[in-house]
């Protein structure tokens, strides 16, 4: 472009001095004539980095998801196939489900057992408390008794045997009265271990049934987002482990952006022009808007012990791009947002970007010429084999 203008230029002092002799050629006139290109070409360009800022280091990139399974299990069936499109939600592939349902009966049955037994420990409770009552009046009558006995064996009566006798009836109902009284306390105890209001036992087994029909759940694997899906060598029979990644899905939504040196973005602000020639898309210049500048690179930050991260350091939020891009060292990234936002550009393309800012509009139309020139370019192959 600068040498267009330089010839354009030269073409218009040919005309004035050589061809038309309306500026007579002295020494004067060849300084001027030498000197204003040179002058003017600094200027311009220093104008034209300022204001309207250029990058060819340009690059597109969609985020992208690794399909996993939360449980252990064999593929049955994968509905998805290489570079195909899928929406939030459809069914990428699913596992053998047979392992888990009958785990799930298992433990339903398991569950309705538990819970008759705790339904039982009341009966049983009622029993024993009738039991408990049952032995404790023989025990009142076997204690009158013995007082009784006594009382003949004092006046002559009766035998020291027959008292004997009566004592050890009572040392035999206390004995079996204690026995009852433990066990009916056992049978409360079960029956009144809770959790959340529940038996326990009966928790346990409900929690592992609620696990397990969860599982089951998990043997459909659904794309989390819509996207893309450039790759699928998962068979049918494989072994998926949980959070082992079976594909890649590609998400649509496209960041497009830009490395500018530290001093090139001082003029620009957010929702400024932005016109891109791509590598991917010759001869087309794709409209977007600077959504915003990252004013800042891991470079520059400390961590806790007062060092510098440097290019080996990750900061959250900000752009390592020394560690990602060693020529992108230093440098700020604007990122840009489509104008057209259903365009779905090449995912990894590469190109050059140009900022437009609010200030000498004029210098816009070079820059435009530029990436339009640029575009063209794209066309090109330049390799000998």
């Amino acid at each position: 472009m600068l040498e267009l203008l330089v010839a354009i230029y030269a073409g218009i002092c040919w005309l004035l001095i050589k061809k038309f002799k309306l500026i007579p050629w002295t020494f004067t006139t060849q300084v001027v004539v030498y000197s204003l290109p040179i002058f003017g070409s600094i200027a311009l360009i220093l104008s034209l980095n300022y204001y309207c800022p250029i990058t060819s280091d340009v690059k597109v990139g969609n985020r992208s998801v690794d399909i996993t399974t939360q449980v252990l299990g064999k593929v049955k069936k994968v509905y998805v196939n290489t570079n195909q499109e899928v929406k939030k939600g459809d069914t990428l592939f699913v596992l053998d489900r047979e392992p888990y349902v009958q785990e799930i009966k298992s433990l339903e049955a398991k569950l309705s057992n538990m819970k008759a037994t705790v339904n039982s420990y009341n009966t049983d409770i009622s029993a024993s408390r009738k039991n408990i009552a049952g032995l404790q009046s023989q025990l009142d009558l076997a204690n009158k008794r013995v007082a009784q006995y006594q009382e003949l064996v004092e006046a002559g009566a009766a035998n020291k045997f027959d008292l004997e006798q009566a004592i050890t009836n009572v040392r035999d109902l206390q004995s079996r009265i204690s026995a009852a009284q433990s066990q009916q306390q056992s049978l409360e105890t079960k029956s009144n271990a809770s959790y959340g209001g529940e038996n326990s036992s009966v928790s346990e087994i409900q929690a592992k049934l609620d696990q397990a029909k969860w599982n089951l759940s998990q043997t459909v694997v659904l794309a989390p987002t819509d996207g893309i899906i450039p790759n699928v060598q998962l068979n049918e029979g494989a072994i998926m482990a949980p959070f082992k990644s079976a594909f890649v899905l590609i998400q649509k939504q496209q960041s497009v952006i830009g490395f500018f040196a530290q001093n090139e973005l001082e003029s620009v602000k957010n929702g400024n022009e932005v016109e891109l020639a791509l590598k991917t898309e010759p001869g087309k210049v794709v409209k977007a808007k600077l959504e915003y500048v990252i004013d800042a690179t891991s470079q520059g930050i400390m961590n806790n012990a007062g060092g510098m991260l440097g290019g080996n350091g990750s900061t959250a939020g900000l752009p390592d791009t020394a560690r990602q891009l060693p020529e992108t060292d230093g440098k700020l990234i604007a990122k840009f947002v489509l104008v057209d936002e259903q365009k779905q550009l090449t995912v990894g393309a590469r190109g050059t970007a140009v900022i437009y800012s609010d200030h000498i509009k004029p210098l816009h139309l070079i820059r435009k010429v530029m990436v339009r020139i640029s575009s063209k370019i794209n066309f090109l192959i330049p390799k000998l084999h």
